[in-house]
């Protein structure tokens, strides 16, 4: 058998055993795709919580920050980590109390307005834009 089927059988392989697992575990409401159907313990959640901050992005540009500005520009890294754990303690509680999964979806309910869902939403893609550039170059 040549390379070439060789290498074909295993991504052929990987895609069904991918396909399989999605069948698998496809989720049946929506708070088992956003929230696992609360079935993650709290430290397991909080320790993904942490893993997404401490990702390439953040070290990368806190690193690059600190090097190129000097031990002064740690003040950027506290607020960094001051700041996500402000907005995860500030804006969970209000999501979990709505019933809402994503930030836009609350705004657009609280504010009862399609305008502030739509601005939630293009703020959303662009932050994830930058952030995912970030990720992809780390």
């Amino acid at each position: 058998m040549s390379q070439y089927w060789i290498n074909m059988l295993f991504v052929g392989a990987s895609f069904l055993l991918y396909i399989g697992i999605a069948v698998w575990a496809r989720a049946g409401s929506t708070k088992e795709f956003y929230v696992a159907g609360g079935g993650v313990h709290p430290v397991t959640n909080g320790m993904a919580t942490a893993a997404d901050w401490m990702s390439a992005a953040s070290f990368i540009s806190m690193a690059g920050i600190i090097a190129s500005g000097g031990y002064a520009t740690s003040v950027y890294l506290m607020g960094w980590t001051g700041g996500y754990v402000l907005l995860a303690m500030l804006l969970a509680p209000y999501l979990r109390k709505f019933g809402k999964f994503t930030v836009p979806d609350f705004i657009g309910d609280r504010f009862y307005s399609r305008s502030a869902r739509l601005v939630a939403v293009i703020c959303l893609i662009l932050i994830s834009v930058t952030y995912v550039i970030g990720q992809m170059s780390g």
